[in-house]
């Protein structure tokens, strides 16, 4: 079959296409460079599986013709942010529009030395009109230039979906069905969800000969069908081992978020035989992180997922071993560690580093609880966030975590309010955060928590909640279809034996933690134990779960890092 022409002509000139090809939008009066246009080289890289469209002269209209003929926006390449009339800049259209789109501003060579253009970069990364800049290409096959393109386009395929994955079958309602579909995705699967009564659901119930009946279930990548499978059987759908070694490790490592992932990359490196034992999703509450800007080495960001994907694969090739969604429930303290496993296993550590994390305190307002994990979610999970197309959203919390979630979820829904305990944001979160959140227009209620939750009288879903006031005592119902709550943080210790010395908050004390005038001295006269290690020889704590932590992505993984200096120490007695 004949493929169409090379280049389409401008969008506004041309009648609609019959492709289905997502676009590849390009604005750009510089149609001369070296190795000719920007819409040249992306053709010869992109053409068959991307429509490489020019915009013409009035790119607010070819943007606006995308929609109307219902085409899908993956990614925006345009030169002059400059803003209309109404002081909207075509970067801020095609977000407005075309949500899951990137976006990216087109320079010459060696333009961000000029003081203007810098200025304008960094306004349009501040206000999150661009997600990052483009040099044009300087010659025939310009790796930089595609490697920006194909890593622009590796994000938009994550969050728009179409890529070959698994599928959930589940009622919308049923927090089993969320998360399953978080689970998943955390995990690196395209999931597809899909309602019980959907077409879709009922033609792959037929085909498979399973018939539903009230619980969920999975559609594996490789075409199995699972009937309300539990963590571990969902982990092993995918390739992972959940298996415990026979043998004792050198050093196992309790969490997988990004200090326990640190610390197995350089345990493993190192030679140490590694177990990584990880009860829930890999990356810990980073992965609820959509994006952090502020982690060295990503200029233009990194989501949780990735970050902790990588870290993964990173720790499995050192030869790290993994036992997923393997609940740590009890520590035996002697020559070596026991560590009970559930359902009923141990496992034999020479040392241990503990890097559990946290979790979200839960709410104590009453109506709340019949919405969790449907529609009320602790943690800011970012997986959700598409699925709140057109709501109004709420989220609670002060710090960055709170921040990024109402940020991606801003993409989404018609509106997100930020619902801060304190007077302000100034003292718990990032300045750019807070920059951010203000160019975005998400609302920030000062001095509010929430008490109370109403459902809509037709379909029982969250409709509204009632918050108070904390300096006036005065109550008010906020709309709110879905809630995201990222505060009070309690670190998964319980399960450590006396001999552990922890806070009244659970955290545990490590050499290098600060007492403070709410906690007791914690050694009591005995000698303070190494740097990162706790009351117990051989056992160290690292990330969030450490006392006087600093609760940020690379602070835990340095921890994780110098860690392994001091499991060295005490293996070699």
């Amino acid at each position: 079959m004949l493929r169409r022409p090379v280049l389409r002509r401008a969008v506004g000139t041309m009648a609609q296409s019959e492709t289905t090809l997502p676009v590849i939008l390009v604005a750009d009066e510089v149609q001369a460079a070296p190795a000719g246009s920007v819409a040249d080289a992306l053709h010869r890289r992109y053409g068959r599986d991307y429509d490489i469209v020019p915009a013409g002269s009035d790119v607010r209209d070819a943007i606006d013709r995308l929609a109307t003929d219902a085409r899908t926006l993956a990614l925006f390449l345009a030169a002059d942010p400059s803003p209309d009339a109404d002081g909207e800049t075509v970067f801020g259209r095609a977000r407005r529009i075309f949500p899951d789109a990137r976006r990216g501003l087109l320079l010459g060579w060696g333009t961000w030395a000029d003081a203007a253009t810098a200025e304008r970069v960094l306004e349009l990364m501040s206000r999150l009109q661009i997600d990052y800049y483009v040099v044009r290409p300087g010659g025939a096959a310009d790796e930089d230039f595609h490697a920006t393109v194909t890593e622009f386009l590796r994000e938009w395929r994550a969050v728009a979906g179409g890529r070959r994955g698994a599928m959930v079958i589940g009622e919308e309602h049923a927090p089993r069905t969320h998360l399953l579909r978080a689970m998943l995705t955390h995990q690196g699967v395209a999931v597809t969800v899909a309602d019980p009564a959907s077409a879709l659901a009922v033609g792959v119930l037929s085909e498979s000969g399973t018939a539903y009946r009230g619980v969920p279930l999975v559609r594996t990548v490789d075409g199995r069908m699972l009937v309300d499978p539990d963590d571990a059987e969902v982990a092993r759908s995918q390739g992972l081992s959940t298996e415990l070694p026979s043998d004792t490790v050198d050093v196992a490592i309790v969490g997988a978020g990004p200090a326990g992932l640190a610390a197995a990359v350089y345990a493993a490196s190192e030679g140490l035989s590694t177990l990584v034992l990880e009860g829930s999703a890999l990356g810990g509450q980073a992965v609820s992180s959509s994006l952090i800007r502020n982690y060295l080495g990503f200029p233009r960001g990194v989501s949780g997922d990735d970050l902790a994907s990588r870290a993964y694969q990173q720790a499995w090739v050192f030869g790290a071993g993994f036992a997923h969604s393997r609940t740590v429930t009890g520590l035996e303290i002697g020559d070596d560690f026991g560590l009970a496993v559930a359902p009923g296993d141990l496992v034999r550590a020479r040392a241990v580093v503990l890097a559990s994390g946290v979790s979200y305190r839960r709410l104590r307002a009453p109506g709340l609880r019949r919405f969790v994990g449907a529609s009320v979610f602790y943690g800011a999970s970012s997986v959700e966030a598409k699925a709140q197309q057109g709501r109004s959203v709420c989220v609670v919390g002060g710090g960055n975590s709170a921040g990024q979630a109402a940020l991606h979820l801003a993409r989404y829904a018609a509106s997100v309010s930020l619902l801060v305990r304190g007077a302000s944001l100034a003292a718990s979160m990032s300045a750019y955060l807070i920059e951010q959140l203000e160019a975005l227009g998400v609302q920030i209620v000062p001095e509010t928590r929430v008490v109370d939750a109403s459902a809509d009288a037709r379909d029982e879903r969250l409709a509204s909640i009632e918050v108070e006031n904390t300096a006036t005592g005065e109550r008010r119902s906020l709309a709110c279809e879905a809630l995201f709550i990222t505060i009070g943080a309690r670190p998964h210790t319980e399960w450590l034996p006396p001999e552990v010395l922890r806070d009244q908050w659970g955290y545990v004390f490590t050499g290098t933690s600060e007492a403070d005038e709410d906690a007791p001295e914690p050694w009591a006269g005995r000698a303070v134990p190494g740097a990162l290690e706790s009351s117990v020889p051989g056992l160290f704590a690292v990330g969030d779960t450490r006392r006087s932590s600093v609760k940020r992505v690379a602070s835990a993984v340095g921890e994780g890092s110098v860690v392994i200096s001091a499991v060295h120490r005490y293996l070699g007695g």
